[in-house]
């Protein structure tokens, strides 16, 4: 209640001073008396209220346009939002139509739709399963590189093994000197080389792509490039790090490798 009246104050002085000046006028006639100074105070008192008033009906207005304008701007900003979004998922569907018009394999696009990042395990879901095609052991890639293997499938979903998961393995070949290797996750964001031998020619930089002689990946699919070399006196392998080509942390749609007979588009 007090928040009421604390709101109309203004309104209400203007009311009681219109009333007052009514009443003193109303005294004036009856007294016969037509008073110059009684007249003044009431148009004083008149001009007042009609300020009042005014300012009353501009602030009122003004909020109800400042509320109107707020909500304007928030919805503006949401459509804004929706727009970035739509502009991400567009960029990221090109690169995914460009990767698949690139190669030969059987594709099938997937959604992740969930994600585990334990102390022991490093997967996610996607949600295609066993009647899509997907086998136990299906590549799973994007357009920037590898993503991992499936390692369990079910009728509509499958989980997907990441390279980076200490679990996971893949013969691979530095693509400059066609060097063998095998890239093996330790539960990092950076894989590391095994049997990189100290004679190889590698740099920072060179590439690393698959072998196709695990029998799991095709030959020739992207894993990253080497971030990191280190050869210590006396060691037969050099230490060397790698900069997976697939983005773990933003992938959001894939492409799973079906076998050639099973190609479902």
């Amino acid at each position: 209640m007090q928040g009421f009246f604390a709101r109309r104050r203004n309104i209400l002085f203007g009311v009681a001073a219109l009333v007052a000046a009514l009443a003193l006028l109303s005294s004036g006639r009856r007294a016969g008396v037509a008073s110059v100074p009684g007249q003044s105070v009431f148009s004083s008192l008149a001009q007042t209220i009609g300020s009042v008033a005014d300012r009353y009906v501009f602030l009122s207005s003004a909020e109800e346009e400042i509320t109107t304008l707020r909500t304007e701007v928030s919805n503006l900003r949401s459509e804004l939002l929706k727009v970035k979004e739509y502009e991400f998922e567009n960029h990221r569907l090109k690169a995914l139509l460009g990767f698949k018009e690139s190669n030969t394999f059987p594709l099938l696009p997937a959604r992740v739709t969930g994600r585990s990042a334990s102390a022991w395990y490093r997967t996610m879901v996607l949600d295609k399963g066993i009647l899509d095609g997907v086998r136990q052991g299906s590549p799973v890639v994007t357009a920037g590189g590898v993503v991992g293997r499936v390692y369990e499938a079910g009728s509509t979903t499958a989980r997907v093994l990441l390279l980076t998961d200490a679990s996971s393995a893949v013969d691979a070949l530095l693509q400059r000197s066609r060097a063998q290797v095998v890239v093996e996750g330790d539960m990092g964001p950076n894989p590391r080389l095994l049997y990189l031998a100290r004679g190889v020619d590698v740099e920072v930089g060179d590439k690393v792509v698959t072998s196709g002689l695990d029998g799991i990946y095709p030959k020739g699919l992207l894993l990253g490039e080497i971030t990191r070399l280190r050869a210590s006196p006396g060691d037969i392998f050099q230490s060397a790090r790698l900069e997976p080509g697939a983005d773990f942390s933003s992938i959001e749609e894939v492409f799973v490798i079906l076998p050639r007979e099973e190609k479902l588009m």
